[in-house]
C-alpha cells in the first residue's frame, strides 16, 4: 500500500457532480440550485441486491460507506448501455476517522460471474451481463464485502464535457506520443477533449501499463473538476446537462449532499491497494489470476476501511 497524495483525482472521481451542489446551493440561488439538482438526478439509475444495507441508515448514523467506482470508453454510452468496464475500483470512507481506502480490480481478473455461463470469464464482463447488478454481485462475492453505491463514468464522454468547459490543464507525469499529440513530462499543458482523451487513453508508455493508464484517466477527470467549480461552467446549462448524460449511478441528489455535509474531509487521509495478480492465458485468452491469499488481504483491507470485522473472502475466483 501507499499513501495516496493525488487527493484530486479521487475527489474528482466521486464527486464531479458534487461541485455543483456546493457551489449551486451557496452562490447561485434558488433557481440554478433547482436546475444543479435536476442534473445530478438525471444521472440517478437505481439498482436493488438482495441483503443490501440500509444506505440511508448509515448516512444519518456517519457510518463508513462503500462505492464501486467503475469507468467505461464508448461512444455509445445510455442508461441502456450494456457494454464492459475498463476500471473498476472500491472505495470506502469513514467520516469518523477522516480515511478513505481505494482498492483497484483488474479489468481482466478471471472470476466465475453469477448468473453467467462462461467461466472464467473477466471482471470487466459483469457489467456487459447485467450491468451495475451483476458488477456489484460479482464484486461482493469476490471479496465479501458490502457495496452501498455506485458510480460509472463514461470516459469517452469526458470530450464533450471538456470542450464545454473551455479545455482542462494537466501535467503529463511521462513523455510520449498518441493519437498524434505529443505530450512532455512535467510540462502543464492546455488540452481540449481531444486531446485530453488521447493522454487519458494511452497504454503503452509507461511500464507500469494499466495502472498508469488509470492513473491518467483520474488526473484527467480531477482536472474537469477543477473547471466545474467556476462559476462559468455553472451557469451552463448545455454543460450540466452533458455531464449527467456521462455518468451512472444510485446516488440521489440528498444522499450526495449529505455526504458533503457529514463525510467532508474524506480525502484528508487516502490509502490505496491494487490486486496483485498474475497473467495467465486459458483457452487462448489472457487473464489476471488471483491467490486467494491475496483476495483475503485486499478483503481485509476493504472491510478495515468499512469498520467491519474480518471474515472470509469469496471464492469465485478462477
Amino acid at each position: 500500500m501507499k499513501r495516496y497524495n493525488k487527493k484530486h483525482i479521487l475527489r474528482n472521481v466521486l464527486l464531479s457532480l458534487l461541485a455543483f451542489v456546493l457551489v449551486g446551493g451557496l452562490g447561485l440561488g434558488l433557481s440554478r440550485y433547482r436546475e444543479v439538482k435536476s442534473a445530478v438526478n438525471g444521472s440517478f439509475d437505481p439498482v436493488e441486491i438482495a441483503g443490501s444495507r440500509d444506505t440511508n441508515a448509515l448516512l444519518k448514523a456517519k457510518k463508513p460507506i462503500s462505492v464501486l467506482l467503475m469507468g467505461t470508453d464508448t461512444s455509445d454510452f445510455t442508461r441502456s448501455y450494456a457494454g464492459k468496464t475498463d476500471t473498476m475500483m472500491v472505495l470506502t470512507i469513514d467520516p469518523k476517522t477522516e480515511k478513505t481506502t481505494i482498492t483497484s480490480i483488474p479489468h481482466d481478473l478471471a472470476v466465475k460471474i453469477p448468473g453467467y455461463d462462461k467461466s472464467p470469464a473477466q471482471i470487466s464482463a459483469a457489467y456487459e451481463h447485467g450491468q451495475a447488478k451483476s458488477s456489484i454481485t460479482t464484486v461482493q462475492k469476490l471479496l465479501n464485502v458490502p457495496v452501498d453505491y455506485y458510480a460509472l463514468i463514461n470516459i469517452s464522454g469526458m470530450e464533450k464535457v471538456i470542450d464545454k468547459i473551455g479545455g482542462v490543464d494537466i501535467t503529463p507525469s511521462n513523455s510520449f506520443t498518441s493519437d498524434g499529440y505529443s505530450f512532455e513530462q512535467g510540462v502543464k499543458t492546455h488540452m481540449d477533449g481531444a486531446k485530453a482523451l488521447a493522454y487519458s487513453q494511452e497504454t503503452s508508455s509507461s511500464s507500469t501499463g494499466y495502472l498508469a493508464h488509470e492513473s491518467r484517466q483520474g488526473t484527467v477527470m480531477a482536472a474537469i473538476m477543477h473547471r466545474c467549480t467556476s462559476i462559468r461552467a455553472l451557469m451552463n446549462p448545455s454543460f450540466l446537462k452533458t455531464l449527467s448524460d456521462e455518468v451512472q449511478t444510485n446516488m440521489t441528489f440528498d444522499n450526495m449532499t449529505t455526504i458533503i455535509k457529514n463525510y467532508k474531509h474524506f480525502t484528508e487521509k487516502v490509502d490505496d491497494t491494487h490486486i496483485a495478480a498474475t497473467t495467465k492465458t486459458i483457452d487462448g485468452q489472457t487473464f489476471e489470476v488471483v491467490s486467494q491469499k491475496e483476495l483475503q488481504r485486499v478483503s481485509d483491507f476493504i472491510r478495515g476501511g468499512l469498520e467491519l470485522k474480518s471474515e472470509k473472502t469469496g471464492n469465485i475466483q478462477y
